[in-house]
């Protein structure tokens, strides 16, 4: 099977996490040119010192470039208070033995990208600050990305105001180039980020399954969900998997062709990926896939089969 060129841009982040270890389980199928981080869910130092441990406690491995420490325009805002202190709190991973291979995300993602023969696909899970500069300044590279796969932003509602998702928000001003640059878009926003959820009982799988990776998973787990607890759910999103899942099985999504635009002002509404509903508005010309819906019991069943596969792997 010809694989898929990905190139992931996180900010790990216990999703993040999750989703990274989809994509590692999944080596037959993607050729992961490599993982960039962002500031977003903690400091740039912070993610990035998650994925050097997680890679470390792995023994797993691919290229990791460093990329923005801030947003464009406005000062950082983390989300520390769903992710913790370290950004990944609820597990005890070593010191890192891991190191970057770039200091200079742009750089490393540009020539990834290009020196690909064939289109790649480029995975965002966090803010958009390095693929919003990527493309501002490279925009050679366009030619190379086959689509972007992003979880952020939100239809009908928002998480971290009434209208917009935390990792738009984060850095509208990213947003607004990404989702203008003509490259199609598929957005994993918090419409089906919300259907992709795990339950308490599915973390008691995964404790009594308590392999290497699968036994991580359930303690980080049980710390992202005292957050989504405190707040009244009883099922926990998996948002950033989203992103990484509809690259591997697109056929459990379904979705709607829109004209996303990103409200970058300084009102209520800055943020927003405000896109027209109204049902006799014919969309002649679109920009994002808004995914709005997930078979959640195909998604879960994928996704643990990938735990226990890297589980089987690690052994």
């Amino acid at each position: 099977m010809k694989k898929t060129n990905v190139l992931i841009d996180c900010d790990p982040g216990h999703d993040d996490v999750m989703a990274i270890l989809l994509a590692l389980a999944n080596r037959d199928r993607l050729n992961i040119l490599g993982v960039s981080t962002v500031a977003g869910n903690q400091t740039l130092d912070k993610v990035t010192l998650n994925l050097r441990k997680l890679y470390t406690y792995l023994g797993i491995k691919t290229p990791i470039a460093v990329g923005s420490d801030r947003p464009i325009i406005k000062e950082l805002k983390t989300g520390d208070f769903v992710h913790g202190e370290s950004g990944l709190d609820g597990f005890d991973f070593p010191n890192p033995t891991v190191e970057v291979d770039s200091t200079n995300a742009l750089l490393f993602m540009r020539d990834a990208l290009l020196n690909c023969d064939e289109k790649s696909v480029l995975i965002a899970t966090g803010p958009l600050t390095n693929v919003g500069l990527l493309l501002r300044v490279f925009p050679e590279v366009k030619e190379k990305i086959d689509y972007i796969s992003l979880m952020g932003g939100s239809v009908f509602k928002g998480n971290v105001t009434p209208f917009a998702e935390y990792n738009i928000y984060a850095d509208p001003e990213a947003a607004h180039i990404v989702f203008n640059s003509g490259i199609p878009i598929v957005m994993s926003g918090l419409d089906v980020t919300h259907k992709a959820y795990i339950t308490n009982e599915d973390i008691m799988e995964l404790e009594r399954l308590n392999g290497k990776v699968t036994g991580m998973c359930a303690k980080l787990l049980k710390f992202f969900t005292k957050f989504h607890t405190s707040e009244g759910y009883k099922n926990f999103p998996l948002h950033d998997v989203c992103a990484v899942m509809y690259v591997l099985n697109k056929d459990i999504f379904t979705g709607q062709n829109l004209l996303v635009q990103i409200d970058t002002s300084d009102t209520l509404h800055r943020g927003r990926t405000a896109a027209d509903l109204r049902e006799w508005i014919t969309h002649d010309s679109t920009n994002t896939l808004a995914l709005l819906d997930v078979d959640r019991n195909k998604f879960i069943e994928i996704l643990f089969d990938a735990f226990e596969k890297l589980d089987s792997e690690l052994a």
